[in-house]
């Protein structure tokens, strides 16, 4: 992000602090999820400026690719789980579970880019990593000090609820991220001006429906239905 607003010009007042936070969040997260969360080697606060050495690479960089990780979904789940369920309060966990999930839903406008079977396997991803983390909250018993109706009835709005939050949040961030300033590689990676436009432009009626709508979907796979019709 801070490339892209650097660009601007000193009209725009950018707060480099932000990346040491993300840092020390990454910090955090790694304490308590070792295994999924890269080690930060060096952070400069006066450029705001990490650094990750090669072989390695983010997530989104893969999936543009066309990397299929084989245990991804359960890789996700298990970070998400690990970083969310174990912070002090349920206001955390609700706002860091919209963040997290929200990387998902922001990776799914590539029609262009990949083919329609890549297309499929990730969208299926995103799917099996949600199922699996609504059924790790449904697991939770810390509230079966209530009646068993009683204490069901609140999962059950408690999730419909995380999960509207979720989507609002997901696709409100897909908007940002096309027509803002802190655009996304998945689609500035596409060459062809009238292709990447054209990309663009479905994401964006499809984030625009699904932000009006969102009260009306149940289930994730409600989500990712209407995504696999968009044609290529």
């Amino acid at each position: 992000a801070l490339t892209y607003e650097r660009c601007i010009g000193e009209s725009l007042s950018v707060i480099i602090e932000g990346e040491y936070f993300e840092a020390v969040t990454s910090k955090e997260h790694g304490g308590l999820c070792r295994e999924y969360v890269p080690q930060l080697d060096h952070l400069d606060r006066t450029i705001g400026m990490q650094c990750s050495e090669p072989p390695h690479i983010i997530l989104r960089k893969g999936l543009i690719t066309a990397i299929e990780y084989r245990f991804l979904s359960e890789h996700m789940f298990e970070y998400m789980v690990d970083s969310l369920l174990y912070r002090p309060t349920t206001e955390d966990k609700c706002a860091a579970a919209v963040n997290v999930f929200v990387q998902w839903l922001n990776v799914v406008g590539m029609w262009n880019s990949v083919g329609s079977i890549y297309k499929e396997w990730r969208l299926k991803r995103i799917e099996q990593t949600w199922d699996l983390f609504h059924q790790k909250l449904n697991k939770d018993e810390s509230g079966k000090a209530y009646l068993p109706a009683i204490y069901n009835l609140i999962q059950e709005e408690y999730m419909k609820e995380l999960f509207h939050d979720t989507l609002g949040f997901g696709v409100a961030k897909m908007i940002r991220r096309i027509g803002g300033v802190d655009h996304v590689e998945d689609f500035e990676s596409i060459r062809e001006v009238s292709i990447r436009a054209d990309s663009e432009a479905k994401a964006l009626e499809l984030a625009n429906s699904h932000l009006k709508e969102k009260q009306q979907f149940l289930a994730i796979g409600e989500v990712i239905s209407p995504i696999m019709q968009v044609q290529s």
